[in-house]
């Protein structure tokens, strides 16, 4: 969108649709409306006929740039039945009508992953729009001249030029940039759950529609109950991200409880597993097989090595648009494999964050226990003094900054966690996790979106519709981590879908990778946080041509 005579042509818009065209393959097109130009490539999922994109309304008063799934499309459509008449099966012609007679209150309706921007050129009005958890990714620069946004950053840059942004306090915290902040000086990201409103002044405005806490729901302490409406609400999430597909779709199985389950109650079309050669650390190839065994399916075996770190390390670093550090090449290379077969993967993304599945979480919650202790009723204030807060604590678990005692980072860390500890009324199981979910969660969402997009295959993650958030919000925590448990509930409602083997476990590793290992990094190549990330951040910066000396 121009402002004060600043020059956005569709040559530009074309231009930045070409650096994010491995996210639509299958069609492209541009909308043009005086100072404002939409652009949107297409992956076709849902509908496989071609339509004039981006859609427009059957009197061209409105527009939409769509990219996502909204898994309850058909539903919100029968809203509409015998009042209006759809010419296609998309969703993003579902979300612009229902926008058209709803307005902003139609955000909240969709289950679903998504990012999206309607322009009602009859009120002049912009609404950029993310959905509830992340899943989709939204980035976008506002200055004096213009305003523009887009799915990837890269795409972004066509309009400004790469500069460090060394005011990106998280990427010291977190070894990650997350918030509204990126690596990219004057590249914002919109948070989930919130969107932003430009007006015919070209007045940019944000607003938040959906958020954990302002979402809780009455569960009553019921452990039979509880269990039995999980079960259900699992069973339903993830059923529904099977259908809306004319593809066939696989899951990657790691070993562990959450893709488990996925992958036993949706029974893919294809099973994926990651093998490193390499003993005890590494090895979840068993695991992944009780999953096959299971299922009744046969489990592809991706073996990738350390020449294969080394020819895709500055390909994913380019897709992924930032730094990361996290298990990024793991899922590129089953992806390689993967597009063989399918266009559709159904992931366990999000279940730790959402039913405190980390080991950290132990800490602190341990710590918490003591202040049941009857000789300690009235003197819990003592625990704090001699711990710290529950703020403090979590502050220094998650601290990753290689100087632990920088103040500025500290600072930084309590304010944002305190935040979240405050939203979730101080109950520290359910604050640990939202704490995660709104940041580590994000980069881990981040590199899957991404990694997934650079192979055109869409990632659809269960644990994520906003019921299952509300609800594992909502529970009882004690339900969460019990008996030195963590994801207590969610392992007994797994015994009864997956192999009970993996519904026990306490050792699962991930999709890791032994870069440490390979690279001889650390003591005895244990991992070493430092070493993989001075190399990313050197590739990140080779990949955009970063001005180091600007910020």
């Amino acid at each position: 969108m121009r402002k004060k005579g600043a020059v956005l042509p569709e040559k530009t818009v074309k231009k930045m649709l070409e650096r994010i065209g491995h996210r639509g393959p299958d069609q492209s097109g541009v909308y043009l409306r005086g100072d404002l130009a939409l652009g949107s490539v297409r992956l076709s999922i849902i509908d496989k006929e071609k339509h004039l994109i981006p859609y427009e309304n059957k009197d061209k008063t409105a527009a939409i740039v769509y990219n996502g799934e909204v898994y309850n499309h058909e539903q919100i459509r029968g809203l509409y039945r015998g009042k209006y008449r759809f010419s296609s099966s998309s969703d993003a012609e579902t979300v612009l009508s229902h926008f058209l007679h709803q307005g902003v209150k139609s955000f909240s309706d969709y289950n679903g992953m998504f990012a999206f921007a309607l322009h009602d050129s009859l009120k002049e009005e912009l609404y950029i729009v993310r959905d509830k958890a992340g899943e989709k990714p939204l980035y976008y620069v506002n200055n004096d001249k213009f305003f523009a946004f887009a799915s990837e950053i890269k795409a972004l840059l066509e309009v400004i030029t790469p500069a460090l942004n060394k005011d990106c306090i998280s990427y010291h915290a977190y070894e990650f940039n997350t918030g509204e902040e990126t690596l990219f000086k004057d590249i914002y990201c919109l948070l989930p759950g919130e969107y932003l409103k430009i007006d015919r002044q070209g007045r940019l405005t944000k607003h938040a529609y959906w958020k954990v806490w302002d979402n809780l729901i009455y569960l009553p302490d019921n452990l039979k109950k509880i269990e039995s409406r999980l079960s259900d609400l699992l069973v339903d999430a993830i059923t529904l991200r099977t259908k809306n597909c004319v593809h066939r779709f696989g899951t990657f199985v790691s070993g562990g409880v959450d893709s488990a389950l996925v992958a036993c109650i949706a029974k893919p079309d294809y099973l994926y597993t990651c093998h490193f050669d390499i003993k005890n650390d590494y090895d979840e190839l068993d695991y992944a097989k009780l999953v096959a065994k299971k299922i009744n399916k046969r489990l592809i075996i991706v073996r990738p090595t350390q020449a294969d770190f080394e020819r895709t390390r500055r390909k994913i670093i380019y897709h992924l648009d930032t730094p990361c550090t996290w298990t990024s090449f793991s899922l590129w290379m089953l992806l390689e494999r993967a597009i063989k077969d399918i266009k559709v993967v159904l992931s366990g993304d999000g279940a730790d964050e959402i039913f405190s599945g980390y080991h950290r979480y132990h800490l602190l919650h341990h710590d918490e226990q003591i202040k049941n202790l009857k000789a300690l009723e009235r003197y819990s204030y003592l625990v704090d003094r001699y711990y710290g807060s529950p703020v403090e604590r979590y502050t220094r678990i998650v601290n990753r900054c290689e100087n632990r005692y920088d103040k500025e980072v500290s600072r930084y860390l309590e304010e944002n966690i305190g935040f979240y500890f405050s939203k979730m009324g101080h109950d520290h199981i359910h604050a640990m996790g939202v704490t995660d979910f709104y940041t580590t969660m994000q980069e881990l969402l981040q590199f899957s979106d991404r990694i997934n997009m650079a192979f055109a295959v869409e990632n659809r993650s269960p644990f994520l519709d906003y019921r299952l958030i509300q609800f594992a919000f909502s529970m009882p925590s004690k339900y969460k981590i019990k008996n030195g448990v963590t994801k207590w509930i969610l392992k007994k409602v797994a015994k009864k879908f997956i192999p009970k083997e993996i519904a026990e476990r306490v050792d699962k590793r991930g999709f890791s990778a032994p870069i440490n290992h390979w690279f001889g990094w650390g003591k005895n190549g244990k991992y070493d946080r430092s070493e993989y990330k001075n190399m990313a951040f050197q590739d990140w910066v080779s990949a955009f041509g970063v001005k180091i000396g600007e910020g």
